[in-house]
């Protein structure tokens, strides 16, 4: 039988480096889709009006926070592997991931609800200048409503991978957390003899 001082089991560091690389797919995913997606209409045939990552905040704010997931992510997987493959932290650095895992949790969450945010406000805006243009009788807004739909689809899409990202660093967080806790743990804790 293993005694409690024993090194944590090599299931903590693997579940670690997986969810880690998930994270990376879910938040380059999103970069990809929430970067990729813009919203050109043509009022008047004068007037173009563009919404992309350059011109609303709060979808830039998005596909910063998901590059900062990206860049977090590629710094974070040399020393996941490291743990991986020696059972052992750098001297120091396990105090830094469990708190940096914990801040880009919170981090990529306000990215995700930034843009579920402008998704849902927009949608409701829409919807408002439809009602209007209805009771006007005119049917100009069809074609906004259309690329307007697809634009809020890609917009919720690249949130939800925002969403899954953040899932993924805070599983990462509190395996992080949990390798921590055992390492003090089977360090504080004496042996305890056997009673044979």
């Amino acid at each position: 039988m293993a005694s409690i001082t024993s090194s944590p089991s090599k299931a903590l560091p693997i579940t670690n480096l997986v969810f880690r690389i998930l994270s990376l797919v879910f938040l380059l995913g999103s970069a990809i889709v929430l970067g990729s997606n813009s919203l050109k209409v043509m009022l008047n045939s004068s007037i173009e009006i563009t919404a992309n990552a350059k011109t609303i905040h709060a979808y830039k704010f998005g596909v910063v926070l998901s590059a900062f997931g990206i860049l977090y992510g590629f710094l974070q997987l040399p020393f996941s592997i490291y743990q991986l493959c020696t059972a052992k932290h750098l001297i120091g650095f396990l105090n830094f991931t469990v708190y940096a895992d914990k801040v880009m949790s919170y981090v990529l969450i306000t990215g995700a609800a930034a843009v579920y945010g402008l998704a849902i406000d927009t949608k409701k805006f829409i919807d408002s200048l439809d009602d209007v243009f209805v009771q006007s009788g005119s049917s100009d807004l069809n074609d906004i409503r259309s690329k307007h739909d697809t634009f809020s689809k890609r917009a919720s899409a690249g949130a939800t991978l925002l969403l899954i990202g953040f899932l993924c660093v805070t599983t990462s967080s509190i395996l992080s957390s949990l390798y921590l806790a055992k390492k003090k743990f089977a360090t504080t804790t004496p042996a305890v003899p056997s009673a044979a």
